[in-house]
């Protein structure tokens, strides 16, 4: 969880396509590495109400880009990677209201909300509102309601929250909280959601420490994703951990095979899941991830058993 893009936007008026302007901050292995600051013409009339909120005038974006040229000009700077917001029912749904408006497709993007994080993971405090969590963390926040330093203070609660509760990854952060990613990719809106109950499917078995090196699943990531046929998914990450493998609920930039079930195909229709879509996103950006289907993962098994 140290490497993601805190983003807020600040609208002209109620309606939350009409973003006037963008913040984000990059996070790279735990450190703030670059941020973007931009402001957009909303192509929409100003209400008074949110001129006094964050001081954006009309002037003020004359001349500025219209937001799918903002989009098409950055997505591939946060392509793929996790977006975070600190109120995800505004910022989330805001984002997903402009792509439709002017007709962009999305890019994939993983989405959590610190607001979310905050009020299960620090129940005791009174309030979870970025002005009162940066007084918590002890974080400067002196321009609230500009969109850059609302985004940096997101990123810095990001930060403490999944350091103080070391929360190194998503399947971390659901056995903490039950708080599951939400996602944005084409023909896909998810917000990131959390369950009163412990998911069936959530995977968490260490590696073993006593697997032959020379194995072939020995230090793999292994992600499973759809419906096994021979095996259930509890018993395919046995299977892993027992050759030294390390089973994944998610995708990254270390993940090794994402194991694909027979039944049905991921593939009919287009209907890929999140997890496949991840994958083929970190392979365009040169990850060697390797899409296996379940009799692939079965022959390496196979072939670590015979050693």
């Amino acid at each position: 969880m140290k490497d993601f893009v805190a983003f807020d936007f600040e609208t002209a008026n109620q309606r939350r396509h009409s973003i006037c302007s963008v913040g984000m901050v990059f996070v790279e292995n735990g450190e703030i590495v670059d941020t973007l600051y931009e402001l957009i013409h909303p192509e929409e009339a100003f209400n008074p109400h949110n001129i006094a909120v964050h001081g954006i005038t009309p002037a003020d974006v004359q001349h500025a880009p219209t937001f799918d040229s903002f989009y098409r000009e950055h997505h591939g700077r946060f392509a793929g990677k996790l977006l975070v917001a600190h109120y995800l029912p505004f910022d989330g749904y805001a984002l997903r209201d402009n792509l439709a408006r002017y007709g962009i497709t999305p890019a994939f993007n993983q989405l959590l909300c610190t607001y979310q994080l905050s009020k299960k993971l620090l129940p005791e405090q009174p309030s979870h509102t970025l002005k009162h969590l940066t007084q918590h963390f002890g974080i400067q926040l002196s321009n609230h309601h500009h969109a850059l330093d609302d985004a940096r203070a997101c990123a810095e609660i990001m930060l403490h929250l999944t350091h103080d509760f070391q929360i190194r990854s998503l399947e971390a952060l659901y056995e903490k909280t039950r708080i599951t990613a939400g996602e944005i990719a084409p023909g896909t809106y998810v917000p990131s959601r959390a369950s009163a109950a412990k998911s069936k499917r959530s995977i968490s078995i260490p590696a073993s420490q006593n697997a032959d090196p020379a194995r072939a699943l020995y230090g793999k990531r292994i992600v499973f994703t759809g419906k096994l046929e021979s095996l259930t998914r509890t018993k395919a990450a046995e299977l892993t951990a027992q050759q030294g493998g390390l089973p994944q609920d998610y995708v990254d930039e270390h993940t090794d095979y994402v194991v694909i079930g027979n039944k049905p195909s991921p593939f009919q229709r287009g209907n890929k899941s999140s997890k496949i879509k991840q994958a083929e996103l970190l392979q365009q950006q040169g990850k060697p991830i390797r899409m296996i289907s379940e009799a692939q993962f079965q022959d390496l098994i196979d072939k670590s058993k015979k050693l």
